[in-house]
């Protein structure tokens, strides 16, 4: 009688460890691959969210810009020469001419 030697029938190596299962391999890879899959998803809808509200806030940076250029167009000509002697000529003043000076009659202000 001859003796069939097969190497699939012994479970463990020359070397006494477990043979490599490639069926616990498998689930294992799939599994890492699922939980890198849903972070990525993850991910991915977190970055979108943020590049929205990055495009709302710049348009606001925008609209308060412009907002604020016109805001100091207004303080500008509020204060403005012409726009102060038109208000002033308003109050009924009376414009300034010749001015004198009274002379000092001594160099002596004040003494002790």
């Amino acid at each position: 009688m001859t003796k069939i030697a097969t190497n699939y029938a012994s479970q463990r190596t020359v070397s006494g460890s477990v043979r490599f299962n490639l069926k616990y391999f498998n689930v294992c890879l799939f599994a890492g691959l699922a939980v890198l899959g849903v972070m990525y998803l993850i991910n991915i809808s977190d970055l979108t969210v943020q590049g929205f509200s990055l495009r709302d806030l710049k348009s606001r940076v925008s609209n308060l810009a412009s907002e604020k250029m016109a805001n100091e167009e207004a303080v500008n000509a509020a204060q403005s020469y012409y726009s102060l002697n038109a208000r002033a000529q308003g109050l009924d003043m009376v414009a300034i001419g010749d001015v004198e000076y009274l002379p000092a009659s001594s160099l002596t202000v004040a003494r002790k």
